[in-house]
């Protein structure tokens, strides 16, 4: 059992097979027609993008040759099209292809925290130097960057009985950091130098903790009393004051988030039907999540600051009905989803939907793994209040 002590963990913070596809789509949107965001909230949303009609409208030719390159300025949004990675501008002006992909690196995108590197489908890592195999499975969907610079991979392996670090620099490079009998989640610390774990202590205790990015000093945040109740997943939020974690009793999903300065837990949103994908944003207070079975349609929610309660994407435009999945936040207020007509798998249509206006912008039609590519802010440093007591869930 843990002992009521007081704890402080003060960490330094820091700056936060192929077939191939057309590359033909449609013509692009008038400019004048695109969505504008306003400054505040507003009753009204802004004008939608035509659900026909997005503002990438054809990718380059398939004789170009693709290179790997920094990001765009003010951001990238990613996607696979056949056997090619290509990256957008935001605004959709300028499309270039960044890599030829094999068979085995089809799949799941992820960004380092300063977007100078790429994890491909779990199994291969590429940056300037060209890519790598990272040493974990293509099916291990549990594999997350270390921050804030991106210099490693942190996974639990398939037995969940071990925590895994991968140097981003040699991936043979490989390091045991398990800090719990059984791992189900774990994340880096925003700021670095801590990792955030879920699942079950070495003393039999269910919950989450935190402990050093070598699995040093574990201590518990919240612990789990009720009977049936699991964590599922983990995230922390970027501006490193937070972290979120979904849970499950089985009949009931919630989304909750828990306070680090003093260990307290607020519930957000509880639903029915399960809720999955949380997606932090590269500044603070911006989450959103899925909600929905993958064999019907799926909804995406946010956490609405000016209310406090959550706000469905999508209401009100051409994504309203659709399947929609959270991808990532380009800032605190943009949001790059992607939208099928059901389920969660296969070619998607990628939308940006703005917070502030409601509005929601069709970047790209039919492409697969979209991603988006923008630096993680600066974090605080992690600090728990002394005295503070971990929550019972």
């Amino acid at each position: 059992m843990w002992a009521a002590t007081a704890c402080v963990l003060a960490l330094a913070g820091c700056s936060r097979v192929a077939e191939s596809t057309p590359t033909s789509l449609v013509p692009l949107v008038d400019p004048a027609d695109l969505p504008t965001s306003s400054v505040a909230p507003s009753t009204t949303a802004a004008v939608s993008s035509d659900p026909n009609s997005p503002i990438v409208t054809a990718l380059p030719d398939a004789s170009t040759q693709c290179g790997y390159a920094d990001m765009l300025p003010g951001g990238e949004i990613t996607f696979v099209v056949g056997d090619r990675l290509y990256g957008s501008s935001v605004d959709g002006a300028l499309v270039r292809c960044l890599l030829e992909l094999t068979a085995d690196q089809r799949g799941p995108v992820s960004w380092a925290p300063q977007a100078n590197r790429v994890l491909l489908n779990s199994g291969t890592l590429v940056d300037g130097f060209g890519p790598r195999a990272t040493g974990f499975e293509t099916t291990n969907t549990r594999v997350r960057w270390e921050y804030p610079e991106g210099g490693g991979l942190i996974g639990p392996t398939s037995t969940d009985r071990t925590l895994v670090r991968r140097s981003a620099g040699d991936t043979r490079e490989r390091t045991e950091v398990t800090f719990l009998a059984t791992t189900v989640a774990a994340v880096s610390f925003p700021g670095g130098k801590a990792v955030i774990g879920a699942g079950r202590s070495r003393e039999g205790i269910d919950g989450i903790f935190v402990a050093g990015a070598d699995g040093s000093n574990p201590q518990p945040l919240a612990t789990i009393a009720t009977e049936d109740l699991t964590v599922a997943e983990v995230a922390a939020d970027a501006a490193g004051d937070l972290v979120y974690f979904i849970t499950d009793d089985g009949a009931r999903f919630t989304v909750r988030q828990l306070q680090f300065s003093d260990l307290a837990v607020v519930q957000l949103t509880d639903e029915q039907a399960p809720i999955s994908q949380l997606v932090v944003g590269p500044s603070g207070a911006t989450l959103a999540w899925k909600v929905g079975l993958c064999n019907a349609t799926t909804t995406t929610r946010v956490r609405d600051e000016r209310t406090g309660a959550p706000l469905t994407v999508g209401a009100g435009t051409p994504l309203d009905g659709l399947s929609v999945a959270p991808v990532g936040w380009l800032d605190s207020s943009r949001l790059v989803v992607a939208a099928r007509p059901l389920g969660c798998d296969g070619p998607a249509d990628v939308w940006t939907w703005n917070l502030l206006d409601g509005s929601a912008t069709l970047l790209a039609k039919s492409v697969e793994f979209p991603a988006v590519r923008v630096p993680a802010d600066p974090a605080f440093p992690l600090t728990i209040t002394p005295g503070a007591q971990p929550s019972v869930l």
